[in-house]
């Protein structure tokens, strides 16, 4: 540990300390806008998602309206048999007359995710948002998420004490201002871009698809793809809750259909000056090279995309550089 560093941490504590003499929840007697209201504390500071709504019987309802390209015409969806559900499903995944995939609606909270995260997953135009408002929510706890580059630290690691410390000094500020009769819209202006909140977020399986392909590369931000290995999950368990056995292999199906974008055209879409490393682009290289279809990349591991922070950072190694991006503006990434 650096003399440096430990100067910072110190002044961060001794900060800290200063701070908490000031002001103690609590204090707050009368809010600046009456249309201001307490938000709903965080109990996790880490994402969690709750699908509240999935179109029922999914894959029937997405072969009821493909059956029509062929002239037949369902008027219940409980006489398309499994296997014909199976059959269009996967013809939808080999054509981009693929509209009947719109046809499956999902509805998903997202609970402990940044603001960060949000302000990326509202580029996504084909779904609809309902967002935690912080113009009229009050958040007293003031919760921020902790990057990887944070969360596995110790307490008393030089770098996590000054971000712990920062965001409390940040979160007693906030409360300060409110309490000293500053509305929320204003006071939400000192808060940091991790601060953690809450969505809902509505689209269709089509458009949902289509952005798993870019968000569960290496290329997006780690907590990407922290919310769609939860998010497959609320899929799969989905029939599961509600105690619908029988229609299990639909949802399993489903969550088998979110891949990274490498996977969904059988090579590497990355490889711009502006992109970043990748971890598992040489294989798919050598893959494409070969022909080989990505249902065959046996050699790669889902963890390695999906649950790996580092994936896009490049490593010591003897592949680095037939691994590696161009390095004309390394790290650099559009939606950073």
């Amino acid at each position: 540990m650096s003399c440096r560093m430990c100067a910072i941490r110190d002044r961060h504590v001794e900060h800290r300390e200063r701070s908490e003499e000031t002001m103690t929840d609590g204090q707050i007697e009368k809010w600046a806008d009456p249309a201001m209201w307490l938000a709903e504390a965080q109990e996790e500071r880490h994402p969690t998602v709750t699908l509240l709504g999935m179109t029922d019987q999914p894959l029937r309802v997405l072969a009821a309206a493909a059956e029509l390209y062929q002239g037949r015409v369902v008027r219940d969806v409980g006489d398309v048999s499994q296997e014909t559900a199976k059959r269009w499903f996967a013809d939808m995944t080999r054509t981009k007359l693929a509209a009947p995939l719109e046809f499956i609606d999902l509805h998903f909270l997202l609970e402990g995710v940044t603001r960060a995260f949000t302000h990326q997953l509202v580029r996504q135009r084909t779904a609809v948002y309902v967002q935690e408002s912080l113009r009229f929510a009050v958040v007293e706890d003031m919760p921020v998420g902790e990057p990887p580059s944070v969360a596995g630290l110790k307490d008393d690691d030089p770098l996590k004490v000054v971000w712990t410390d920062t965001a409390e000094t940040i979160r007693v500020a906030y409360n300060q201002l409110i309490a000293s009769g500053m509305p929320a819209e204003d006071a939400r202006g000192l808060l940091p871009t991790n601060t953690l909140t809450r969505v809902h977020y509505k689209t269709n399986l089509r458009n949902l698809a289509d952005h798993a392909g870019n968000r569960l590369c290496t290329q997006a931000q780690y907590e990407w793809r922290q919310v769609w290995a939860r998010m497959i999950q609320a899929i799969r368990d989905r029939p599961r809750e509600q105690e619908w056995w029988s229609d299990a292999w639909q949802y399993d199906a489903i969550a088998e259909l979110f891949k990274p974008a490498c996977y969904q055209i059988g090579r590497c879409a990355f490889k711009g000056t502006a992109d970043r490393y990748c971890s598992i682009r040489s294989r798919v290289d050598e893959h494409e090279a070969h022909g080989t279809p990505s249902s065959q990349w046996e050699d790669i591991q889902a963890w390695e995309w999906l649950a790996d922070p580092t994936a896009a950072r490049p490593k010591n190694g003897p592949d680095q550089s037939s691994q590696s991006a161009p390095t004309t503006q390394p790290g650099r990434h559009n939606d950073s």
